[in-house]
């Protein structure tokens, strides 16, 4: 089946700065609440960027983030923003046994549903660890309720990616009349290489003029752009801890850029969210 073109969907994936993957075993769940919390400020600063541009976005919950600060999952939800999953703990899947993913999905979807009185469709595993080693979480996304994934970054990466999977929006998996479809993060191939592109850290990473150089390119191709953040991206101030010199770059490098380039990049480019994409047109009489 054919999928109808979509418009371009910026994404957050609402976590705190300590969930951030490099700390990964710096900081185990059971100190979270000892560490400063920066994520409802934070939060609140994209939703007043969001209102001020008039733009809905897509908002990928921590299922510990809801729990803390269910108020801004309200007023997300109340401000038109789609509410989706990103799992309770920030636990990788590749972590996880099935029970335990399944846990993650349903009580997390469990929840940020109570809380904005929606249904949640969506899902992005933490650290985009949808990869070929966990495809079994593919099935029990379906029977939790998820319409789509977007956890796939069709490329080589040390923590995350499938290369040879598509790079545009697809059925990923389906049985019987139902279906759910992955949308891919963008990638730009040059020669035989995908460099992605798609936010977080390339957003950061690269220099502007290059990330707008590839935005523009991949949706003059006529593809759309699927651009996502974290609320510590932009975090100034948030706590400076101690890494590796590579680590230090790849998570710290440009944060004091970040809102200014996502005000050109949004001010450029039409983005909504995933709920509000022309696409369900073509997968609703499955679903």
């Amino acid at each position: 089946m054919k999928l109808l073109p979509m418009k371009n969907v910026l994404t957050f994936d609402i976590e705190d700065w300590f969930h951030a993957e490099v700390f990964g075993s710096r900081f185990p769940m059971h100190n979270w609440d000892q560490l400063e919390s920066r994520v409802k400020g934070n939060t609140e600063i994209i939703l007043n960027f969001l209102s001020k541009k008039n733009v809905k976005a897509t908002l990928f919950f921590l299922g510990w983030v809801a729990e803390k600060y269910p108020e801004i999952v309200k007023f997300a939800s109340e401000e038109g923003h789609e509410i989706a999953s990103h799992g309770y703990t920030h636990t990788r899947v590749d972590k996880l046994k099935p029970d335990e993913f399944r846990n993650e999905v349903r009580e997390s979807a469990k929840l940020l549903s109570s809380i904005s009185d929606k249904k949640i469709i969506g899902f992005r595993a933490p650290t985009f660890s949808i990869t070929k080693k966990t495809l079994w979480a593919l099935p029990i996304l379906l029977e939790e309720g998820m319409k789509y994934d977007s956890s796939i970054f069709p490329i080589y990466h040390d923590r995350y990616g499938i290369p040879d999977a598509p790079s545009e929006p697809y059925v990923i998996h389906e049985n019987g009349s139902h279906q759910i479809v992955e949308f891919p993060m963008p990638t730009i191939r040059i020669t035989k290489y995908k460099i992605p592109f798609g936010g977080g850290g390339y957003f950061r990473l690269y220099p502007f003029w290059l990330s707008m150089k590839f935005m523009e390119k991949y949706r003059d191709s006529g593809r759309s752009i699927i651009f996502y953040a974290h609320p510590w991206e932009f975090d100034v101030g948030m706590p400076k801890i101690d890494l590796a010199f590579l680590k230090k770059i790849r998570h710290y490098h440009g944060i004091n850029k970040f809102l200014e380039r996502l005000e050109i990049i949004t001010s450029t480019f039409e983005f909504t969210s995933f709920e509000r994409s022309s696409i369900w047109d073509s997968v609703e009489d499955k679903n």
